[in-house]
């Protein structure tokens, strides 16, 4: 194999991230000059306004909730983390799953791009409207919480949606910068960009990919991922590893531990790619727990300079356990106190300086670490995210109170 020559991996990921950069500042001018020309500015205000009035216009009235009683659809398919959004909102309401893996369908399958996955995601988003009407029948739904991309949802089944039934359809994206556009399958596209006009409400966690929505007459709203403040908690434990990664292995990151041990950082790493066996999400809280600094590493692919928001940036934190230092994001700085809160680095020289640093400073970094807990349990839980956008569909009041934004402390 041409790629298990020594070297190559260098060469191969500098190849991937030129055409990775490339790609995205091609898609990033492009959209620039669009809004340019059609004087499209993202201003939130706007776009929610917007979304009400297209809600009227269906005739959609909300039915007013509390919270805990929010009915909500979710095409979620239970793969990867994704399970980890469902606890919450059980919080927010009962709730009705649509997971296309239970019914035998896979993510996989549907990459193969070949006749039988086109025949098998046309099958299974049949499958989907009558499961919503049964639903919609023994109690009214509110809302349909998607998470799922033009690979797995068609155009089609969304518009089916709101014709039928007018209720309001939301679809939720963590991955805009890298994965906006995609290949052809069953002549759409498999990203998000075709299907941003049809949903109500785009969730996006890349602030820049709200131009891209508005582009395609789509309405976005900018908000980044949450956390399971259940799964994600402090554990009694001893605090003896020194600094941890827990990802996959591939792209820049790489040579980011490389780097860390020709420099003696004590890293240890876990995921696939590594050589290191799988850790299941207690065993992750539990390293998030152990670790004295919870290393992570905000770039995209095979590019450490192109950042976007992930999950971890709020389940590490909202643990409270090691400190949490990652790459700095313009973004993610929003939501967090960069250096009271989090600590972010901007080049790889940085991050060797703040973990020696962090390491002969324990107390300083457990300073830090409680106070992103207490911030996390205050504003970054997934069901703060749930309620926003119930909120913005008129579904929960605008003057909600709710016991999750009174509580500041959850142990």
């Amino acid at each position: 194999m041409v790629r298990r020559i020594p070297g190559f991996d260098s060469i191969w990921g500098a190849m991937r991230c030129q055409q990775l950069h490339r790609n995205y500042r091609k898609r990033r001018e492009y959209y620039a000059d669009l809004a340019h020309d059609r004087g499209l500015v993202y201003r939130e205000a706007e776009v929610i306004e917007q979304i009400r009035q297209r809600l009227a216009r269906r005739g959609y009235l909300p039915r007013p909730r509390q919270a805990g009683e929010v009915h909500t659809f979710a095409f979620i398919p239970r793969i990867s983390w994704h399970a980890s959004l469902y606890p919450e909102l059980h919080e927010l309401g009962p709730v009705t799953e649509f997971d296309y893996a239970a019914y035998g369908y896979s993510l996989e399958e549907f990459k193969r791009f070949g006749t039988e996955a086109r025949r098998r995601r046309r099958e299974m988003n049949d499958l989907v409207l009558p499961v919503l009407r049964k639903a919609h029948v023994e109690r009214p739904v509110d809302w349909v919480f998607v998470y799922a991309s033009g690979l797995e949802v068609r155009a089609e089944l969304i518009r089916a949606i709101i014709d039928e039934l007018g209720i309001p359809v939301v679809n939720m994206c963590l991955d805009d910068k890298q994965s906006w556009a995609g290949p052809v399958l069953d002549g759409q596209r498999t990203g998000q960009v075709e299907l941003a006009p049809e949903f109500d409400l785009s969730w996006t966690s890349a602030r820049v990919a709200c131009q891209w929505y508005l582009g395609e007459e789509g309405r976005p709203i900018y908000m980044p991922e949450g956390y399971d403040q259940k799964l994600f908690r402090p554990m009694p434990c001893q605090r003896d590893i020194p600094v941890s990664f827990i990802g996959k292995g591939y792209g820049f990151r790489m040579s980011v531990v490389r780097d860390l041990r020709r420099q003696g950082v004590p890293i240890q790493v876990f995921g696939k790619g590594w050589n290191t066996r799988y850790v299941s999400a207690d065993e992750q809280v539990e390293i998030f727990n152990r670790s004295r600094i919870n290393l992570g590493m905000g770039g995209i692919g095979y590019s450490d300079q192109l950042t976007n928001v992930k999950a971890r940036d709020f389940e590490i934190p909202g643990t409270g356990g090691g400190l949490y230092m990652t790459t700095f994001n313009p973004d993610l700085a929003q939501h967090f106190d960069v250096g009271r809160e989090i600590v972010c680095y901007q080049n790889r020289e940085e991050m060797v300086e703040l973990i020696r640093h962090f390491l002969t400073h324990p107390e300083e970094a457990t300073d830090i670490a409680q106070r992103a807990r207490q911030r996390c349990l205050a504003e970054h839980r997934w069901l703060h995210r749930y309620e926003r956008i119930c909120r913005i569909l008129g579904i929960l009041p605008d003057d909600d109170h709710s016991e999750t934004r009174k509580e500041q402390v959850h142990t």
